[in-house]
Formats: structure tokens, C-alpha cells, sequence
């Protein structure tokens, strides 16, 4: 954005204040990714200086060019309301990457820890063990897919609800749950009755990359579901 003192009046200190005070109380209630909310904050600080450059060029006191500005913006927290579909979006595609790229490593440690381990791999051979696992995937899968193709450029072009995606990472992000919770007992049970069908150097590694992600995936169930709200105020 050109410098304001290049293209007319200058807003004073006071009302740049009063810009970086409504910009604060916008940015903390946003919430979500820090690059995202830093993002959202820039845009909605070259709108409201324009629209406080646009008041004081018609002869407007400065504080009241400024006051006039933020207020044609609205209160902070409503404006903040205003990105939750943007912010619930960005997590739900996150989400749905994450689980994707995660999939083949939670795969790998596994077939690794198995007594001999299936290597090369045979996912058909474990997957015809645990029937369960493989109705996880059938769910997991084509559903973080469709919540990263709804929140890309193809999404776009579609019609669909702005909670569609988030409900498609909720319901992948929960298959991942029960998924790894199934790996883990599986694994208990084993350790207990036949710990040597377990390669115990992998095994620990194992169950340590599904718990992490058993984790995670519980967290981005709930922040997609609004069991954790993404922290975007609601308005007064």
C-alpha cells in the first residue's frame, strides 16, 4: 500500500491508534493458524486505513476519520465471526492432508513390527487379519479426500455447504481414532499372548506413531466438529 503522506492527508497518531486497537481486538479474536490469522489481519488493515484515508480526504477530522472507518467495519468480534467459514475450512483441509500423509507411515511402522515382518509389504495379508482396520480405511480415506477436494480449487466450483468439508475431516479424523485404537490393543493383546510375533525394535516405534497421531486426530475431530471452537468470538 502506498504511504499515506504520498497520496493525501496523513492520519494522525491518535487515529492510527485507534486503527491498531480495532485491527488487536479482531486478530484476538480470530483465532486458528498464526499465518492465517496474520494474513486475514493485513487484509482487513489495508481496508479499514483506506476507508479512514477516504473520510479524512473529504475534510474529516483525523480521530473521527478513523472512528468513521471502524465503524462501517463493524465490531471486532462480529467481524471475526465473519472468517469462521474461512478458518473452519483451512483446518478441515488441513486435517484431511495430515491424515492422508500420515496413513502410509502408520502403515510401514506396523508392518515392520510384525514376527517375520511383511516386507516387501503386504497390506492385503494384514488387512485380511483385521477386518476391522480395513473398514477404518474404507471410511478414513475417501473421506479426508473429499475434505481437501472440497476445501481446493475444485471445492470452489462445487456447490456444497461450508460445513461439508469440516464434517468429511470430523468423520476421517474420528475413523483415524478408532483406527489407531484398534492397532493399539491389537498390539496389547499380542504383547501379552505372543510377544514374539512382535519385531521389538519397530514395535515401540509403532506404537508410538499411532499414539501421536490417535492424539492429534482426536483434537482435529473435535476442532472440526466445534467440540473445540477455532476461538473466533461469538458476537455480542
Amino acid at each position: 500500500m502506498a504511504d499515506a503522506g504520498l497520496t493525501g492527508p496523513v492520519l494522525s497518531p491518535a487515529a492510527r491508534q485507534v486503527l491498531a486497537t480495532w485491527l488487536d481486538q479482531v486478530g484476538a479474536a480470530l483465532g486458528g493458524p498464526a499465518r492465517l490469522r496474520a494474513r486475514i489481519v493485513a487484509e482487513l488493515d489495508d481496508g479499514v486505513r483506506s476507508a479512514a484515508e477516504q473520510h479524512l480526504a473529504t475534510g474529516v477530522d483525523p480521530l473521527d476519520a478513523a472512528r468513521a472507518a471502524v465503524a462501517e467495519f463493524g465490531d471486532p468480534d462480529t467481524v471475526a465471526a465473519s472468517f469462521h467459514g474461512e478458518l473452519t475450512a483451512h483446518l478441515a483441509r488441513r486435517s484431511g492432508t495430515a491424515l492422508v500423509g500420515s496413513g502410509p507411515l502408520v502403515g510401514i511402522v506396523w508392518l515392520a513390527a510384525l514376527v517375520p515382518p511383511l516386507w516387501p509389504p503386504r497390506p492385503a495379508e494384514l488387512l485380511g487379519a483385521h477386518p476391522l482396520y480395513l473398514a477404518v480405511l474404507a471410511v478414513a480415506v475417501p473421506a479426508a479426500l473429499v475434505a481437501i477436494t472440497l476445501t481446493g480449487p475444485l471445492g470452489h466450483r462445487l456447490a456444497h455447504h461450508p460445513a461439508h468439508a469440516a464434517r468429511a475431516a470430523t468423520l476421517a479424523a474420528t475413523a483415524c481414532v478408532v483406527g489407531d485404537a484398534l492397532l493399539l490393543t491389537t498390539f496389547a493383546h499380542t504383547a501379552v499372548a505372543t510377544p514374539t510375533a512382535l519385531s521389538w525394535p519397530a514395535a515401540p516405534l509403532a506404537v508410538a506413531v499411532s499414539a501421536t497421531r490417535l492424539v492429534l486426530a482426536f483434537r482435529a475431530a473435535r476442532r472440526c466438529s466445534g467440540g473445540s471452537p477455532i476461538r473466533v468470538a461469538a458476537p455480542r
